[in-house]
């Protein structure tokens, strides 16, 4: 059983129809949370009973401060959108790779703006970085430059913003649908590659980061911390 009591909260989770965002809504579900889900694409989507759901554009300011208006009163926001930024300098262009820092940090500034004013003082924001902000590897310069910003925002929130409390998790691999495009042999080369890298000798799982956000909710003397769930991979 959760040491946290839920009850009566209202949890944001944007990014929250798919990957560890969907798991983050089932596991605030679970305990008992009311939970709103927001996505740029909500068509077709199922979600467990009693979320709602809602469309909101984290590269449009309008789209969301519109969505904070809809939400009414909340206690927690978990921000976990956007893809991953693969390509090096030579890849991309700048024009090419402005849109990931448009979605992951520019995006997420724009929702913690808008939310700023409206959670509840003894509330939380939890931003979903990466592991790659300190673990580089070939192709990533942007992943790594954008989860590495995001890290530094969330600590100087932490302060800016207290009492509310900010932090960022830092996911390793996860086996999520953002890479069910890719060959089944490749996907799942990388996700094995992976487990043999790192001490806890798999990939990650949604659910592994979402059980993350939950103990990141309900601890109300966590602040200003980046919690890596990796599988160790900072390690090696």
């Amino acid at each position: 059983m959760s040491p946290y009591n839920f009850a009566g909260k209202h949890v944001l989770v944007i990014g929250g129809t798919s990957g560890i965002g969907r798991a983050v809504v089932e596991h605030a579900a679970a305990e008992g949370a009311r939970v709103t889900a927001a996505a740029r694409t909500t068509e077709d989507v199922s979600l467990p009973d009693g979320v709602a759901l809602e469309r909101v554009d984290l590269t449009s300011t309008a789209s969301v401060e519109s969505l904070f208006e809809r939400t009414g009163a909340f206690d927690h926001l978990v921000l976990s959108a956007g893809p991953g930024a693969m390509g090096g300098v030579r890849d991309l262009s700048t024009d090419e790779a402005r849109p990931f820092m448009d979605t992951k940090f520019w995006g997420y500034y724009e929702a913690v703006r808008a939310a700023a004013d409206r959670i509840a003082k003894d509330g939380s924001i939890t931003l979903v970085g990466g592991a790659a902000s300190r673990k580089h590897a070939p192709g990533r310069p942007m992943m790594a430059a954008i989860n590495a910003a995001l890290e530094a925002f969330g600590k100087a929130n932490a302060i800016d913003l207290a009492p509310i409390r900010v932090n960022v998790i830092a996911p390793g691999l996860v086996d999520t649908p953002a890479y069910a495009g890719m060959p089944e042999q490749m996907r799942q080369g990388m996700l094995d590659g992976y487990a043999a890298s790192v001490p806890a000798g798999r990939a990650g799982l949604p659910s592994d980061v979402a059980t993350a956000a939950v103990f990141l909710m309900g601890n109300t003397f966590v602040t200003g911390t980046v919690l890596d769930v990796d599988g160790g991979v900072q390690l090696v």
